[in-house]
């Protein structure tokens, strides 16, 4: 059975997106039951299947646009957020859509009683597909390739996955790459560290087509810049031309423009709410309601970034430039609530109307900690093509404690790859990531299990015998 639903791997989007649009129109399906006792009026039913085509589309799109038709491996909380987003905006898309189609006999009632029945319906179809993707892609047995201090960082993350992904069956170093052929038949996929050489990442590859196992890279700017290149000929000789990463003046301009225009309208929208924020925050510490800060942005040159003050008054009155942590004295109350919620952030609209940031970019950094993280890596200053935004790529996939070097690539990527759309699937995703409250907690301590976990795999203790897949680590 399990190698049959592996054949079906190439329609398992289809599938999923089939019975999300299935929920959604069921979900309707039943609230028509409900609000008419069985009976379903011609009129109001006409209205509905003049709708239903575009309904459909929407679905597709906003569930596509929120990433939901892509593996994912964190676990089922970030999907089930992401899908009653879609849900969500499923319901807003479907009122403006009957306004346009001038569809009035589509009740209102309707509209208003599908959405909870839609999300049980989604979360239930959503639940039962996680479970069935972790058990067909899961429980793979993996080998980490790399030095050894690198690999314990990115085991560190590994270990982290909700269990039954992964088993870590051992961390080979690049001097033992000559083990690679007779480990290869033990594990599923292989995961290579950026710092392997080309030639080494080139064989590790090589050998893993050969042997039909996945292959996961981390990637350094070298590899994110071949994203997006493109073959071209010299005569005869094909050869791979690499462009500019920059933004081009239509792409600038582009933005610029939907900056200017979200951002005004956001603040017209989020007054009340930042209204109550102020309130919130005057009345429970003393000290300003706003706080300025010197942030790093495009091109390298510094401003002024606007946010809530969510510590205490002078907070590093004493201690200088120092990242929060989760459980951060410094933070009041209301501040850690902001934080979650990223409320916090909504006074940065000043900034994207100021010209100063954009709606989607690489978060801005204090220039304390770009010295010294430029200092540490030597691509980082990339990240200061583009205008930074309130949210970015980033801040989508990862996580307020995810490293810089990580969060470089992300950034790097974003400005690879820059587009409208791009733009517009970030800020969507932006609301489940806000939803879930994790992306924005400080920096906690590590898990005294984990630590001993990727100490004993980086050392060879918990190492299985080559070729037999019946021993397993711990992980």
């Amino acid at each position: 059975m399990k190698k049959f639903l592996r054949l079906l791997k190439p329609l398992f989007p289809w599938l999923l997106a089939l019975g999300d649009a299935l929920g959604v129109l069921g979900g309707y399906y039943l609230a028509f039951i409900l609000r008419f006792a069985g009976v379903l009026p011609p009129e109001n039913w006409q209205a509905f299947l003049q709708a239903l085509p575009g309904i459909g589309a929407v679905t597709w799109g906003i569930f596509g646009t929120l990433g939901l038709y892509q593996r994912s491996y964190n676990g089922f909380m970030p999907v089930l957020r992401a899908a009653l987003t879609g849900v969500a905006g499923v319901a807003v898309a479907a009122m403006a859509l009957t306004f346009w189609l001038r569809g009035f006999a589509f009740p209102r009632s309707v509209l208003l009683l599908a959405p909870p029945i839609q999300a049980g319906l989604i979360c239930l179809w959503r639940c039962f597909f996680w479970h069935l993707e972790h058990r067909i892609y899961g429980r793979r047995e993996l080998l980490v390739v790399g030095p050894p201090e690198e690999a314990a960082e990115i085991l560190g993350k590994v270990l982290e996955l909700p269990r039954g992904w992964f088993r870590v069956r051992r961390v080979l170093a690049p001097g033992e790459l000559g083990e690679l052929k007779k480990w290869l038949p033990a594990v599923d996929a292989v995961l290579v560290v950026p710092s392997l050489s080309r030639e080494d990442k080139a064989g590790v590859v090589g050998a893993c087509l050969k042997a039909r196992r996945e292959v996961f890279l981390v990637p350094d700017l070298y590899d994110i810049l071949l994203i997006r290149a493109s073959l071209t000929q010299l005569d005869d000789l094909p050869v791979v031309e690499v462009q500019d990463i920059r933004l081009t003046w239509p792409q600038r301009v582009t933005k610029r423009a939907m900056d200017v225009v979200v951002a005004g309208l956001g603040l017209i929208l989020a007054a009340p709410v930042m209204a109550l924020c102020a309130l919130a925050i005057a009345v429970t510490s003393p000290g300003p309601v706003f706080y300025t800060q010197e942030r790093t942005g495009f091109r390298g040159k510094t401003f002024r970034v606007y946010k809530f003050r969510t510590m205490i008054q002078d907070a590093e009155k004493q201690t200088g430039p120092v990242l929060a942590g989760e459980k951060d004295p410094r933070i009041t109350p209301v501040g850690r609530i902001l934080r979650a919620t990223r409320l916090d952030e909504l006074p940065q609209l000043f900034n994207v109307l100021k010209g100063d940031m954009s709606l989607v970019g690489p978060r801005p950094e204090r220039p304390f900690f770009v010295k010294q993280f430029a200092s540490e890596i030597p691509d980082y200053h990339y990240r200061h093509l583009v205008k930074p935004g309130l949210t970015g790529l980033a801040q989508v996939n990862g996580k307020y404690t995810t490293s810089a070097a990580d969060k470089l690539r992300y950034d790097l990527y974003y400005i690879r790859n820059y587009s409208l759309l791009l733009d517009l699937k970030i800020l969507l995703q932006t609301i489940p990531v806000i939803l879930g409250g994790e992306a924005a907690r400080g920096q906690s301590e590590a898990d005294p299990e984990k630590r001993a976990a990727i100490h004993a795999l980086v050392n060879g203790q918990q190492e299985a015998t080559p070729g037999n897949r019946g021993q397993q680590s711990a992980w």
